[in-house]
């Protein structure tokens, strides 16, 4: 009996493990439970709707589930049919002697529909303003992926979902600008509503957008009760010209009104965070980019600044084989940041740099650190008088603060190229780039392997200046630019004092001022005083002196024993020997007057009056000015100066040779005109000497008859001068007025 029992006990097990292994691997068909699948369906979603010809169960054995196989499943969306590759739904072991199916999970999986059909899923969850978009953005491409749906261990739905797909050479058309091409993705989404976890993770396997290669990409998206929390990692590779930078610089409201074209090729990480209300309004936007530019080309719109300093800058800026950071907070109390390590070019090779750059948004404070080499570029500070050339080494160290709308803070400028030397320390400017205040500058300077400048500007108390030599030639140079700006050296918080003494101070020619000494007061940004003195020679002195009258007064003195330090810097005249100077200015609010005389000088080289000559027929003077030259016993000339122009009122050249009457106007950088008489001076003679009495007495008993000068008018740009002369048989009154007056002073002087 026991054997009995034992051999029925063991067949039993081996037709229960048959059976059990019959289920596992090839199942049975039932129709028990097709009433209740629909039923879950639905419930899952009012729109969703599950259709099939027959079931299968199969027994899982490892975690002793019954899976059910629907056969040639469809899944049917507010209508739209969409073919399943596989639906396999879990039940519990229960579900056979239960009064109800106790489902644990609904696995449907889809292989390559078209893309297109993401419309029909999509448009059971999205509004259908946005499901028709859907519709239309996508033109080709395929999807596949795998629905998971957890159901509770009593079998209810939790409105729980996982989905795992993949979107493959997808094109899709976001607007007119912005095309996705060849995109394939990995899709995964996962929703449990107990647990509150919601989040949609998008990876780019292969796309492009802008002609960038969006490979390696990644959105992802967590949905919390009010708001939707989105992370982007987009990886870009690729070049963009100048329209598609601009559709991309649109997208974080910046404008590129200083560029005239611009091309980037670059290799970057760009991580964006936002979030989404459920008014779909974005805000606490946030972006870093991490990565390196391969090739950078902008063109500017202006060069003027740069140019100043980069003599051959060409507005156009290059940037390669350099890391670049960037990070871009949405929140006022963070602060922005920029990192640049490369190679960048302003004229016509690369340089090293190494930038950084701060902004705090909330309190308006740019800091940027710059450290560049300038080895192959040549350098200009003009004020200075130095000029670096390409083959010189030479490096830039500085440490600048802006604060917006408020001042311009330089830390420390530091630059060196072998013995020269620029060093500024906490140099304060205004938002006009005014001096409100500095604290030291030390300049070491060569020309031409000669020192011109070494000197120290320290302020204390007081401005105190010191050194062996400065080069003032730029310095005189800027006394005849009279440009039209309302920029000031200094603001008006600058008060000081200034006390200078400079062994030398170079002028451009071979008149150099020694044992200069200086005083000056200056009050509310502008000079109150200035006295200052100097020697050329024992004999031979320079003053200079400032005063301000009243508030929209100030007076200027020059006087100086030599001349030619104050001419060289006009361009039109190439030779000046000798001379006296004296001028005088009373500059008020909105104009100024002048007075200048020079006396006793010869000039040379001078290619307006020699052509002047030329066509007045006066060759013989002409000669004589491009050879030893033309001396003349005093040059008068009265000036007013209002807004940009520059009115001669009265200028008159008196020598042997030749004596001129001019007035006019001069509109700087657009017109010069100009009207006179130029007469030959034994022409002028004999006319003064024919003059009753007072011929007799300037000039003695002269005679002559005929042509007695010419009459002469140039106009036009300052580059493009057309002169026209004619010739006269009489002198204006006024002329020989101005030349009779002119004689009686000689005389008189001559006489004492």
């Amino acid at each position: 009996m026991g054997k009995f029992l034992v051999k029925t006990f063991i067949v039993f097990l081996i037709l229960l493990f048959s059976a059990a292994v019959y289920l596992a691997y090839f199942g049975i068909e039932t129709d028990r439970f097709d009433q209740s699948i629909k039923q879950k369906a639905n419930e899952s979603n009012r729109y969703v709707e599950f259709e099939f010809n027959k079931t299968k169960i199969h027994l899982n054995l490892r975690d002793f589930n019954i899976f059910i196989k629907l056969q040639e499943p469809k899944l049917i969306l507010k209508g739209n049919t969409i073919i399943l590759s596989r639906v396999e739904l879990v039940l519990s072991l229960k579900s056979l002697y239960a009064s109800k199916a106790i489902l644990k999970s609904i696995e449907v999986e889809f292989k390559k529909n078209n893309i297109r059909d993401l419309a029909k899923i999509t448009n059971i969850y999205l509004p259908k303003f946005i499901n028709k978009k859907i519709k239309k953005s996508f033109t080709g491409g395929s999807v596949e992926g795998r629905f998971i749906i957890p159901f509770s261990k009593n079998g209810d739905f939790m409105n729980s979902f996982i989905f795992n797909g993949r979107v493959v050479n997808a094109n899709i058309n976001i607007n007119d600008d912005y095309k996705i091409k060849n995109l394939t993705t990995i899709v995964n989404y996962e929703k449990y509503p107990l647990e509150k976890i919601e989040e949609l993770r998008i990876d780019i396997k292969k796309g492009s957008l802008l002609n960038l290669n969006l490979s390696d990409s990644q959105f992802k998206v967590k949905f919390e009760d009010k708001k939707k929390l989105v992370e982007s990692i987009i990886v870009s590779k690729g070049k963009l010209n100048f329209d598609n930078i601009k559709k991309v610089s649109s997208l974080i409201n910046y404008k590129l009104n200083n560029f005239k074209n611009l091309t980037l090729d670059s290799n970057l990480k760009t991580k964006i965070t936002f979030e989404i209300n459920n008014n779909f309004k974005i805000k606490n936007k946030n972006y870093t980019v991490d990565g390196k530019i391969n090739n950078l080309e902008l063109d500017l719109v202006q060069d003027k600044y740069i140019k100043n300093f980069i003599p051959e800058f060409k507005k156009n800026i290059k940037i390669k084989n350099s890391k670049v950071s960037f990070n871009y907070p949405s929140q006022k109390n963070e602060i922005q940041t920029f990192k640049l390590d490369g190679f960048i070019n302003l004229n016509e090779s690369f340089e090293q740099i190494n930038l950084f750059q701060s902004f705090n948004k909330k309190k308006e404070i740019i800091n940027i650190k710059l450290s560049t080499s300038l080895n192959n570029s040549i350098i200009s500070f003009p004020i200075l008088n130095y000029k670096k050339d390409k083959i010189s080494k030479a490096h830039l160290n500085t440490n600048i603060k802006f604060v917006l709308k408020k001042y311009f803070l330089i830390n420390s400028f530091n630059y060196v190229q072998d013995k020269n030397k620029i060093l500024l320390n906490n140099n304060v400017l205004n938002k006009n780039f005014e001096i409100n205040n500095f604290e030291k500058v030390k300049i070491n300077t060569y020309k031409d392997k000669k020192k011109n400048n070494d000197f120290k500007i320290i302020n204390t108390n007081q401005v105190i200046i010191s050194g062996k030599i400065f080069d003032a030639e730029p310095l005189l140079r800027s006394l005849y630019i009279n440009k039209k700006n309302d920029r000031n050296t200094f603001s008006q918080k600058f008060n000081s004092n200034i006390i200078m003494n400079l062994d030398e101070v170079l002028t451009g020619t071979f008149d150099i001022i020694s044992d200069i000494s200086m005083v000056a007061k200056i009050a509310n940004g502008s000079y109150e005083k200035l006295v200052l003195k100097g020697n050329f020679s024992d004999d031979d002195k320079v003053e200079i002196s400032i005063y301000k009258i009243d508030e929209n007064t100030t007076t200027t003195e020059v006087v100086s024993d030599r001349a030619r330090p104050f001419v060289k810097s006009f361009n039109f005249i190439k030779g000046f020997e000798g001379g006296k100077l004296i001028y005088d200015s009373t500059v008020l609010k909105n104009s100024s007057k002048s007075n200048l005389l020079i006396t006793d000088f010869k000039v040379s080289k001078v290619p307006s009056l020699a052509k002047l000559l030329t066509l007045a027929s006066l060759q013989g003077i002409a000669d004589t000015l491009s050879g030893d030259g033309i001396r003349f016993e005093s040059f008068e000339m009265k000036t007013n100066t209002e807004g940009n122009v520059l009115n001669i009122e009265d200028a008159l050249a008196m020598g042997p040779a030749v004596s001129i009457l001019l007035d006019g106007y001069v509109d700087k950088g657009h017109v010069v005109s100009l009207k006179g008489t130029l007469v030959p001076a034994t022409k002028l003679n004999s006319i003064i000497a024919s003059i009753p009495l007072v011929g007799k007495i300037l000039v003695g008993k002269k005679t002559g008859d005929g042509v007695v000068g010419v009459s002469f008018k140039s106009k036009g740009p300052p580059k493009d001068i057309k002169t026209t002369v004619n010739p006269i048989k009489t002198l204006t009154p006024r002329f020989i007025v101005r030349a009779s007056e002119k004689m009686k002073n000689n005389n008189k002087k001559k006489t004492k």
